[in-house]
């Protein structure tokens, strides 16, 4: 923030603002998206960007804590972005960088108190053990850019698989796509409260006949059936909405075929309800289908298609019933990864799902969600420990006719590598055994996610599906006219 030599100044005419306002909040909590990226169309008298100085994100912690049949080794992972990833984006602040991992229960401060001064020589990566809630932040050097993410291996009797989510900002408003109608299927809703006071939240699952009310104590999360509010016989789309503070939402989606466990994901909010949904992590596998929700009074007819290497594929023409969440059985695709499209008459939400199954006879779930477009900076940290045999890509899908670098983080070297797509075209680009990677347009736009899945000889099934949003990176600096 500026800062004013003495009182003088304050009756000068023009007056350099860094423009958080009403959302200074938003630097300290992290909410998504809030802040300017570069690429976007700055408004007149927007001023010139300067490099966010704190970034903040939630994680929801290990869902399985009360379950001892269920085993769960996981972690969470930050990492800043590097100078390479940043290059031609923003300059990040001359002041040391700092990355912390603090479980939320135990994060007594306010939210809007500045941490301790950062100190030179600190780690621009920081990993913790999966446990209850936990709140990560990147700030002053290590901010812009910066990737958050928590992922586990469940097993036992009950679950077992490979599961991975980013971190995310809390949200007053926001849908999630899950679930299935089949039998020993069952879908957490874990509601984490960042804030120092209790929050009234709202879950309402399409096809329900009412809502529940949950409040969520502070700085601790509440889960909740799914199931007990939407049935079993359907897959679970539901709008989650909160009245006196944010909370972050995630679903859990674990099933049990028989006896045997068969697989577990977690999933982050889909984009908001839309006539045009684009999904980029599609793949084949032993089964896949897309969930597709009409929230609104009218039924609404939409076409899937599938955006592969070759480009667009017609796939299915469907009636979605007003009110009502459906699960399509979508037919087999070419080999490789693909997007999907979705377009309809009405707004919808959307999300694809797949299923794997390994050498051994188990099988894991991946869930990928509706994205938004990245035009300046996506990225996404990714799990260290997958307990099995994967193999780790980032699907790219175009909208336009668009350029990207896809830059993948290991052991502290950075590697670049460049795709090209015409509008309505996919790709995968193979990134090892990366523990985070960004997507950097430099042309166009483009939606992202990272898969990670077990190949035919993993030992175990293994399957996720991460999104690759948006990347905060910066605010900006305006000047603000004062009339004599």
């Amino acid at each position: 923030m500026s800062r004013w030599s003495g009182r003088r100044d304050w009756a000068h005419p023009v007056v350099r603002v860094v423009v958080v306002g009403a959302l200074s909040a938003a630097v300290v909590l992290g909410v998504d998206r809030l802040g300017a990226v570069p690429g976007d169309a700055a408004p007149q008298g927007a001023g010139k960007q300067v490099a966010a100085t704190s970034v903040t994100a939630y994680c929801p912690g290990d869902p399985f804590t009360d379950r001892s049949e269920v085993e769960v080794t996981g972690q969470v992972s930050a990492h800043a972005a590097p100078s390479t990833v940043l290059d031609g984006v923003v300059t990040p602040d001359d002041e040391p960088g700092e990355i912390s991992i603090r479980d939320l229960a135990a994060d007594r401060s306010s939210d809007t108190d500045q941490d301790e001064k950062p100190t030179s020589g600190r780690p621009d990566v920081v990993e913790d053990e999966l446990d209850g809630p936990m709140r990560v932040r990147a700030r002053w050097h290590h901010a812009p850019g910066a990737v958050m993410s928590q992922s586990f291996v469940a097993g036992g009797e009950r679950a077992t698989g490979l599961a991975a989510v980013p971190c995310t900002a809390p949200t007053a408003d926001a849908w999630l796509v899950s679930g299935g109608a089949e039998d020993g299927r069952q879908e957490q809703l874990v509601l984490t409260n960042p804030g120092a006071n209790a929050v009234s939240v709202t879950v309402d699952a399409l096809g329900a006949k009412g809502d529940e009310s949950v409040v969520v104590p502070p700085r601790d999360r509440s889960i909740v059936l799914l199931d007990a509010i939407g049935g079993t016989d359907a897959p679970q789309a539901v709008h989650v909405t909160s009245s006196n503070g944010l909370i972050v939402p995630t679903i859990v989606d674990h099933h049990l075929d028989g006896l045997t466990p068969a697989g577990v994901e977690t999933s982050v909010p889909t984009t908001s309800p839309s006539k045009r949904q684009v999904v980029p992590a599609g793949v084949d596998g032993d089964d896949q289908g897309i969930v597709l929700a009409a929230p609104g009074g009218s039924d609404a007819v939409v076409q899937v298609r599938s955006l592969g290497e070759d480009g667009p594929r017609s796939s299915s023409v469907e009636t979605v019933p007003a009110g009502s969440a459906v699960d399509l059985d979508l037919p087999e695709q070419e080999p490789g990864v693909h997007g999907w499209l979705v377009e309809s008459d009405e707004p919808v939400v959307a999300a694809a799902h797949l299923t794997t199954r390994a050498s051994d006879g188990t099988r894991d779930m991946a869930w990928s969600v509706a994205t938004t477009a990245i035009r300046s900076l996506g990225g996404v940290a990714l799990p260290t420990e997958t307990g099995g045999q994967v193999t780790r890509s980032v699907s790219i899908t175009a909208d336009e006719t668009s350029t990207a670098e896809v830059l993948a983080l290991r052991d502290g070297t950075v590697t670049a590598q460049e795709v090209s797509l015409d509008a309505g075209h996919s790709t995968a680009v193979p990134v090892g055994a990366a523990e985070a990677v960004w997507v950097r347009p430099t042309s166009g736009s483009v939606h992202a996610a990272a898969l990670l899945v077990g190949d035919d000889g993993a030992s175990r099934a293994r399957a996720a599906s991460v999104p690759i949003e948006s990347s905060r990176v910066a605010v900006r600096d305006i000047e603000v006219v004062h009339q004599r």
